[in-house]
C-alpha cells in the first residue's frame, strides 16, 4: 500500500509522461470521402483521427484532425497530408519532407494534397533536394545509395534548366511587350538607314 508520498510520486511520475493531444488542420480540393473518426497515419501506423471536414466554396474542404500526444513530434512545419482513399476507409497520410524539420505547433494548418501527384507538385515547388529528401525518407536510410545521389544530380540539373527556361522566356516576352510600345526600340539596328557620317576636316 502506498503512502502520500508514493502516491504523489506516482502522480507526478504518470503526469510527466502524459502527453496532451493536438490538433492541426489541411485544406485538401476533394474530400473523397473523409469524415470525422477517419484514421491519420504515419508509417503505416495509426496516430491521430479526423475531427472534421467542411466545406469552404470551390470544391475544397478544410480538414481538421488530432494527433495523439505521444506522435505530435511526427508533424513538421513542412508536412504535406496527403488524402489516401484507395482503401475501403479513407485516410490522411502523413508525408514528411525533411526529417530534420522542426516540429509543427498546435494548431498549424499544414499543405495538403489530394492525390500523389499534388504532393509532388508541392514537393517540385519546394525545390529539388525537398523532393530528393522526400523520396530518400520513404527508400529509408541514412546514407543515400548511388541512385539516390544520381536522383539528387538529375532533380538539380533540371531544377536549373527551368529556371533558365523561365528567364529565358521572360526575357522573350519583356521584348515583345516592348517592341509593341515603342517599335523600332528593340529591333536591331538596320546600317542602310543610319545617315550617313562626314569625316572631321
Amino acid at each position: 500500500m502506498l503512502g502520500a508520498g508514493g502516491v504523489f510520486f506516482l502522480t507526478m511520475l504518470i503526469a510527466g509522461c502524459y502527453s496532451p493531444p493536438a490538433s492541426y488542420s489541411t485544406q485538401l480540393d476533394t474530400s473523397g470521402g473523409l469524415g470525422p473518426g477517419d484514421p491519420v497515419t504515419h508509417a503505416s501506423a495509426t496516430i491521430g483521427h479526423v475531427t472534421g471536414v467542411s466545406p469552404i466554396g470551390g470544391g475544397d474542404s478544410e480538414v481538421a484532425f488530432q494527433i495523439d500526444g505521444p506522435h505530435t513530434s511526427a508533424i513538421h512545419n513542412d508536412s504535406i497530408m496527403i488524402l489516401n482513399s484507395l482503401n475501403s476507409q479513407p485516410s490522411l497520410d502523413v508525408m514528411n519532407v525533411d526529417a530534420m524539420s522542426h516540429a509543427a505547433p498546435a494548431g498549424a494548418r499544414l499543405d495538403g494534397a489530394s492525390s500523389m501527384n499534388e504532393a509532388q507538385m508541392f514537393m517540385s515547388a519546394r525545390g529539388p533536394g525537398s523532393y530528393a529528401q522526400a523520396l530518400s525518407n520513404v527508400v529509408g536510410g541514412n546514407t543515400p545509395s548511388p541512385e539516390m545521389v544520381r536522383m539528387q544530380q538529375m532533380l538539380a540539373q533540371i531544377s536549373r534548366q527551368s529556371i533558365a527556361n523561365a528567364k529565358t522566356e521572360q526575357a522573350e516576352r519583356l521584348r515583345a511587350q516592348m517592341g509593341g510600345l515603342m517599335p523600332g526600340m528593340t529591333a536591331p539596328a538596320n546600317p542602310l538607314a543610319m545617315p550617313p557620317t562626314s569625316p572631321n576636316p
